[in-house]
């Protein structure tokens, strides 16, 4: 299933896991890996077995990751 981003995305919006690994091209098992590590993006918590991420939380997940080459 292939999970797109709306265009009007705001910062506050959470993504679903699902719409999160698709924006980053990650795997699902990749993701959980991530978000169970130190470092990964914040994680809200939308029901007792959902969680999201939101727009802003990614950014600086992803903002954390840079390197220089």
């Amino acid at each position: 299933m292939k999970n797109t981003l709306p265009a009007d995305t705001h910062d506050t919006q959470v993504l679903t896991f699902r719409q999160w690994i698709a924006l980053n091209n990650i795997s699902a098992r990749t993701g959980h890996r991530i978000l169970r590590a130190p470092g990964g993006p914040a994680i809200t918590q939308l029901s007792e077995r959902r969680i999201g991420i939101t727009v802003s939380a990614n950014r600086l997940w992803q903002a954390s990751r840079e390197r220089r080459t």
